[in-house]
C-alpha cells in the first residue's frame, strides 16, 4: 500500500533542487490536492514536453509531455528527493503527518513556471 512505504529509496533519488534557475513566471495552472494526489490542468496555450514537477522546492517527480487542456492526476507518494525519501502524502494508513502543499513549479526547457496551489492541506 502506499501509505506503508517509508524510508529513502536511492534508486528513487530525484535530483538537487536547481537555486541557480530563477522562477520565470506563474503560470495560469492550478494544483489541487485532494488527499494523497494531487491534479493539474493545463489551461495555458502551450504544450510542454519532457519537464520536471517540483513540490516545495524539495521533492520532484518527471513528466513526459503536459498538453494544452490535458489533466494529469497523480500520486504525491511518487514524489522523491535528491535522497528517495517520498514526499509525506498521509493517507488512512499514515503514522506521520502529512506534509504541506505550499509550493508548486515546472521545470521545463532550462526555465522554471510557478504554478497556483489552491488546496495545499490533505
Amino acid at each position: 500500500m502506499a501509505g506503508c512505504r517509508s524510508g529513502a529509496s536511492p534508486e528513487l533519488a530525484g535530483p538537487e533542487y536547481p537555486d541557480e534557475v530563477l522562477q520565470a513566471k506563474t503560470l495560469d495552472i492550478q494544483v489541487v490536492r485532494t488527499e494523497t494526489v494531487i491534479s493539474l490542468t493545463n489551461t495555458t496555450a502551450r504544450s510542454f514536453g519532457k519537464s520536471r514537477l517540483w513540490m516545495n522546492r524539495w521533492y520532484s517527480l518527471p513528466i513526459e509531455k503536459f498538453g494544452v487542456g490535458e489533466t494529469l492526476e497523480l500520486s504525491l507518494w511518487d514524489f522523491r528527493d535528491e535522497n528517495g525519501e517520498a514526499f509525506r502524502a498521509g493517507g488512512f494508513f499514515a503514522t506521520r503527518r502529512p506534509d504541506r502543499l505550499v509550493q508548486a513549479q515546472l521545470e521545463t526547457e532550462g526555465s522554471m513556471h510557478g504554478l497556483v496551489v489552491v488546496k495545499g492541506e490533505e
